[in-house]
């Protein structure tokens, strides 16, 4: 194809067919750009189909990522949920008309749920660190989306500040509990055993509930606990993640 041209372009220069030969040299040059607009117009093509593939594996991924972040929130809710009740259980013992109405082991069982544990919340985030840190946050064309899943980090502020606030409190409540009762008597109520006798074995944990300082804690450490299901912590990376997962099956399903 280029000796053909380069021959018409010899031939009529040779003809002294001037014009013709800059009509010609002008068609040449259109073709050429021409030929360049396809092929840019095909790689940005190929170029779009890629990012297209990229974000459908990235979507996917963060999918499943955000599908198991939503079942871990939701069992912190529950297990705090159920930390909230055995608090509320254990307020009612100050009152020495219900105390005086349950057994030793009931009241070792009520302890035992308030201390046994926090309800925490560990977020799987590879996949969104991945693409955050990879510079690759912009192949997902949710403009919603990429905020949502930028701003994910900042929602898990706020509860690393009240876990310290609640880990604070539960220490002093154990620090009265160890300082005013009897742990041997709530791990024997628990079906613990023991081979030796101890000085404490007369003890129980009754007398730690005629403490205004140990209400005063146990209710502080409620108050926080109740608000950890609310918008700002638990409830709120909830919304954040649910919210994640509308615009991720969107994009999916387009």
């Amino acid at each position: 194809m280029i000796k053909f041209f380069r021959k018409v372009r010899q031939r009529l220069l040779i003809e002294s067919k001037f014009s013709k030969y800059l009509l010609y040299a002008i068609g040449e040059i259109v073709l050429v750009v021409i030929g360049i607009l396809i092929a840019l117009q095909i790689n940005n093509f190929n170029n779009s189909r890629q990012e297209t593939k990229i974000e459908r594996s990235y979507l996917l991924s963060l999918q499943t990522e955000y599908e198991n972040n939503l079942e871990k929130i939701n069992s912190s809710l529950q297990a705090n949920k159920e930390r909230v009740n055995a608090v509320e259980d254990m307020l009612t013992l100050f009152d020495a008309n219900v105390l005086d109405t349950i057994s030793d082991k009931a009241i070792s069982d009520i302890l035992y749920s308030v201390f046994s544990g926090d309800a925490t919340y560990q977020p799987s985030k590879g996949v969104s660190t991945d693409i955050i840190s990879s510079g690759n946050l912009n192949v997902i064309k949710n403009k919603k989306l990429r905020q949502r899943l930028a701003s994910f980090e900042s929602k898990l502020d706020f509860l690393k500040l009240m876990r310290n606030s609640i880990t604070d409190l539960k220490s002093k409540l154990k620090n009265q509990l160890n300082k005013n009762g009897s742990i041997r008597k709530l791990l024997i109520d628990r079906g613990r055993e023991f081979e030796n006798n101890s000085i404490s074995d007369s003890m129980n944990n009754r007398q730690i509930f005629s403490l205004i300082e140990f209400e005063n804690n146990l209710l502080d450490y409620y108050l926080t606990i109740s608000a950890a299901n609310g918008p700002r912590v638990f409830g709120g990376i909830k919304e954040h993640i649910e919210q994640i997962l509308v615009e991720i099956d969107v994009e999916i399903n387009k």
